[in-house]
């Protein structure tokens, strides 16, 4: 994935205040901002708040205009995003799947090549879970059982066979040496109602202690957790040195060819908007933790992400 961001340029010419960047209109007009998803729920509150943060960081005082184009899991939105106008006008605020997963069943109108990387703003934390009255208490437990009873252990992902859940549960089965069942699910509330009601043994989904709920995890497979106390003691796969982990990333892309300058002026504006009072109540209210990355950094995560997911892809004979 080629990224062009010249951070060093670009900051220089801003600075002098000469040159073709320093004499840049931009932006002109409103920025579009797409969310590849339906309205409500965190990722769409995340990206309305972090628009309106980032509107008094913009140059030239230009609006920040958040569209829903929800449909063909996430794909949809961002084939609008890569079939407009290359100026950085209009970005796309999405999560990691249809950016590092459905271009590899080549079946989408872009690979991942066609866009860069500008600002990542969260990851969004994941485990695999049990309900809180399990037998099953600690990793240990869990691992003894599933060892012990070969593809017993059914669990459901809301994103159905080949999404991000499914494969990241299956690539710690294939360090683990284990067998799971994978049962596809349309949403997470018919997953929660399932695991609850007792038809599946687990989910991979982020649990909902810190919330009251009664979904426990035994391992998280990401690196971060939600920052409730209450998962002090749930360890990462990072934490039992295994290399199974995958990064659900939220953050913001944009078509390949946005000149480098004005991916700077973007990430800049949405940088700043992190610290605002609305998106910091937001990372409380979701118990997500701040991780902030460049494009430079966030290009390196998406990059790493498509390599693994590709390697599990394969051995699952989802592709070829």
């Amino acid at each position: 994935m080629t990224f062009h961001y010249k951070t060093t340029l670009a900051a220089i010419a801003l600075a002098v205040g000469a040159g073709p960047l320093a004499a840049e209109d931009f932006p002109s007009k409103p920025i579009e901002l797409i969310v590849p998803y339906g309205a409500g729920g965190l990722t769409d509150a995340f990206a309305r708040a972090i628009a309106r943060a980032a509107e008094a960081e913009l140059p030239n005082e230009e609006k920040i205009v958040v569209v829903n184009k929800p449909g063909g899991g996430a794909t949809i939105g961002l084939t609008a995003a890569v079939n407009a106008e290359p100026d950085g006008h209009t970005v796309v605020f999405l999560t990691a799947s249809p950016l590092v997963i459905q271009p590899l069943y080549g079946k989408t109108q872009y690979t991942t090549d066609d866009f860069q990387a500008i600002s990542r703003f969260y990851d969004i934390p994941s485990s695999i879970n049990v309900r809180a009255d399990s037998e099953i208490q600690t990793y240990e437990q869990w691992l003894e059982w599933v060892k012990a009873n070969p593809g017993d252990f059914t669990y459901g992902t809301s994103g159905g066979t080949g999404s991000g859940g499914h494969i990241s549960a299956e690539e710690l089965a294939g360090e683990l040496g284990v067998e799971l069942r994978h049962i596809p699910f349309e949403g997470s509330a018919q997953l929660t109602t399932s695991i609850m009601g007792g038809q599946i043994e687990g989910t991979n989904q982020l649990p909902d202690l810190h919330r009251g709920g009664e979904i426990r995890p035994i391992v998280f497979v990401t690196p971060t957790k939600p920052a409730d106390a209450v998962y002090d003691n749930i360890p990462t796969t990072r934490d039992l040195g295994l290399d199974a982990e995958v990064i659900f990333f939220s953050g913001i892309v944009g078509d390949k060819d946005i000149p480098a300058e004005r991916v700077a002026i973007l990430d800049d504006a949405f940088r700043a908007a992190m610290e605002s009072p609305e998106v910091q109540d937001l990372f409380t209210k979701y118990q997500l933790t701040p991780d902030y990355a460049g494009p430079e950094e966030f290009g390196q995560i998406i990059d790493n992400a498509v390599a693994r997911n590709e390697a599990t892809m394969k051995r699952l004979g989802l592709i070829e």
